[in-house]
């Protein structure tokens, strides 16, 4: 580098550099600093980005297993306090079934007298079974969890069973019955409906009389074109209407237009009775044929959809009722797609499945009885158990205990044994319950617990700053600007130096 030489200030570029790479260092320091992050964007560390931000995922994924593992041991505790009630009920009842069977002091009164406790007992543990709920959800009437596994998405998409009643478990097949329908209202075929043809042509209303104009109303609304309303006229052709009612923002969503098979087609967007479609006209004309409606103007013309109504099998077959143990049940009470049932729940077809009469074997397998705990953070890591009903009509193994009757002493001995299998059902369900808190949610939290202040730790070594080495860079960067901006003035008053060779 001459001195000499002033067109070029190498050292003044030399400190502007410096100066400049050292002012981004400080101010990146800064910004780690004031952020806590070490990692602010992709470009700080696009590897550990990527890694941070996978493990910040599974970090808040297992806070909300460790959460579910937790609502899972309160609504075991819920369900094993009710059962706890209901021991002390069977407890009771077998007293009373003993005091039955003795003939001291016994006579048929005093044996009515505790026949009406026991009925009184039975009573309150049906009460128990159905209205102990957690969350909304029944725990105890055979209804808890009740698993559905979706084998033919192509005809199932969703299942909403609650409970599988008194069906048995496995395969669940359907027969639409009802196919379900859009609201639909069209022209026919006579008038060679087609894009290119006015609507006042062969098989139209003739429009033809000066003045003549129509109003279309689809839903009540009055369909638009880039004008205003629409006002069919001789020369509007049924390309045109059709552009109209779709580009009309107020039917955006409900109603669609279409030219097919040589007609007008105007079709509700959804399935099912709830959908709807009318058309009307308004204004000037004389009707030569059909036009959507029979008639001239101002008549108007409606649909409704149609609901899907299927047969529902289960644990059998619906082409072959009684197969495997299932029995058809008509589930009506749908809505479009779906069909549903008041005792049993809901169930969401497919399209190409609900809108055509049909069978669909085995489309779904379910599991009634059963609860499902997501406890950890990828997709299947659940804990299950299973909670029977525990209904007075299903307890019991030699006979139901909703049987017993203790008004004579032979029915009290009966009594004392069903009473024991209804004792040794529910403490083996409450053992169950109490073994599946322990083991399986409560182990689970902790090792959540574990797991999550492991990965916490990873990625805070990832991502989040070390104010140490944070601060020693700042020290260091800042030093070199003061140094960088220094030398950078002194940089700048070299050229000064050719001066004294100009004047001699």
């Amino acid at each position: 580098m001459s001195l000499t030489r002033i067109n070029q200030n190498i050292s003044s570029l030399n400190a502007q550099r410096n100066l400049e790479r050292n002012s981004n260092r400080i101010g990146q320091s800064i910004e780690r600093l004031s952020s806590g992050l070490r990692i602010n964007r992709g470009g700080d560390d696009p590897a550990g980005l990527v890694i941070s931000e996978l493990l910040r995922a599974q970090v808040s994924g297992l806070d909300v297993a460790q959460q579910n593992a937790s609502q899972g041991v309160n609504l075991i505790k819920t369900a094993e306090g009710a059962l706890d009630e209901i021991s002390g009920l069977l407890r009771q009842m077998r007293d009373l079934a003993v005091d039955a069977a003795s003939d001291s002091n016994k006579n048929a009164d005093a044996r009515a007298a505790l026949q009406s406790q026991v009925n009184s007992a039975l009573t309150t543990i049906d009460q128990i079974a159905t209205n102990t709920k957690y969350a909304g959800r029944a725990l105890l009437d055979g209804s808890a969890g009740t698993k559905v596994n979706i084998v033919n998405r192509s005809a199932v998409t969703s299942s909403g069973l609650t409970t599988l009643g008194t069906q048995s478990d496995g395969y669940v097949s359907l027969q639409v019955t009802t196919a379900a329908e859009k609201a639909s209202v069209g022209t026919g075929t006579g008038g060679a409906v087609v894009a290119g043809n006015t609507v006042t042509g062969t098989g139209g209303i003739d429009l033809s009389t000066a003045g003549d104009s129509l109003s279309l109303y689809i839903n009540g609304v009055q369909v638009q074109d880039g004008a205003g309303a629409l006002a069919i006229g001789a020369t509007t052709t049924w390309s045109d209407v059709m552009t109209a009612i779709n580009t009309t923002a107020a039917l955006d969503g409900g109603v669609t237009a279409s030219i097919s098979g040589g007609e007008l087609v105007l079709s509700s967007d959804t399935y099912g009775s709830a959908a709807h479609v009318s058309v009307e006209f308004t204004g000037t004309a004389t009707a030569t044929t059909d036009l959507l409606v029979n008639g001239s103007a101002s008549t108007l013309a409606a649909d409704n959809g149609v609901d899907c109504v299927a047969d529902v099998a289960f644990g059998g077959n619906a082409l072959t009722a009684g197969v495997g143990g299932g029995v058809d049940v008509t589930f009506s009470a749908g809505s479009g797609l779906t069909i549903s049932h008041a005792t049993y729940g809901s169930i969401t077809l497919s399209e190409a499945a609900a809108t055509s009469a049909g069978d669909y074997t085995d489309v779904m397998y379910a599991q009634d009885g059963q609860l499902s705990f997501q406890v950890g953070y990828d997709a299947g890591q659940v804990a299950t158990t299973n909670i029977r009903s525990v209904k007075a009509t299903d307890l019991g193994r030699t006979a139901s205990l909703a049987t017993v009757d203790v008004s004579t002493v032979e029915g009290a001995n009966t009594a004392l044994g069903i009473i024991d299998e209804a004792i040794n059902q529910v403490s083996t369900l409450r053992g169950d319950l109490g073994a599946f808190q322990v083991n399986e949610l409560e182990a689970e939290a902790r090792s959540l617990g574990v797991a999550r202040e492991n990965l916490s730790a990873s990625e805070s070594a990832i991502r989040d700053t070390d104010f140490g080495r944070e601060m020693a860079e700042f020290t260091t960067a800042q030093v070199l600007v003061q140094s960088a901006t220094s030398f950078l003035s002194q940089a700048n008053s070299l050229p000064q130096n050719v001066l004294q060779l100009i004047r001699g």
